[in-house]
């Protein structure tokens, strides 16, 4: 048994189409990857997974502001109090900090309650906080295994029902020491 295929003219656009696609990866197939020529790629696929937030990775002032975000950002409506936002931070902490996080047993680790805190679990509000290196830092000599750093944090309630408040800035004097591991958060005290 034959077959006939019957063959079906393509509209001359589509030609003119495949033609420059075609061109195109062929063209960029054949571009320079800045090795000089060699043919031999500097990459890896390694699929290794960086995590900017990584304690081991942050220098003192990324240590300053990631801790004091997390410290600062609240979740009464599932938290039992701001305690667990400090248990959140533990991987940037260091220090007596640490200590009392990893041996509060789930107690409340003396953190002074918000006045607003029932407030915003009621209505299942969250907080959020967006920090930063304030100007009021003091200057370090290089090479100091301690410093101080003043991080002023903004935080922002987000309401259930879609809207926000923006909070007042406050300023939080940290002090960061470096370990085996990178730096940690080890004190920080509201200005």
């Amino acid at each position: 048994m034959t077959s006939t295929a019957r063959q079906i003219p393509l509209p001359k656009k589509f030609l003119i189409g495949a033609v420059i696609a075609t061109t195109a990866v062929l063209a960029g197939c054949g571009a320079s990857s800045g090795d000089g020529g060699s043919g031999e790629h500097g990459g890896s696929d390694d699929h290794v997974h960086i995590d900017p937030y990584d304690p081991a990775h942050l220098d003192d002032v990324g240590t300053a502001t990631t801790a004091m975000q997390v410290i600062l950002s609240w979740q009464p409506a599932v938290d039992e109090s701001k305690s667990d936002a400090l248990r959140r931070a533990r991987p940037w902490l260091g220090g007596d900090l640490a200590a009392i996080v990893d041996n509060d047993n789930g107690a409340a680790t003396g953190i002074r309650p918000d006045r607003e805190w029932a407030a915003w679990k009621e209505s299942g509000d969250a907080l959020t906080a967006s920090c930063a290196k304030a100007e009021s830092t003091p200057a370090a000599p290089e090479g100091m295994r301690t410093v101080v750093i003043d991080v002023s944090c903004r935080q922002t309630v987000l309401h259930a029902a879609g809207s926000s408040t923006n909070l007042a800035a406050q300023t939080w004097r940290t002090t960061i020491t470096r370990t085996d591991d990178g730096w940690r958060l080890t004190d920080y005290r509201y200005q």
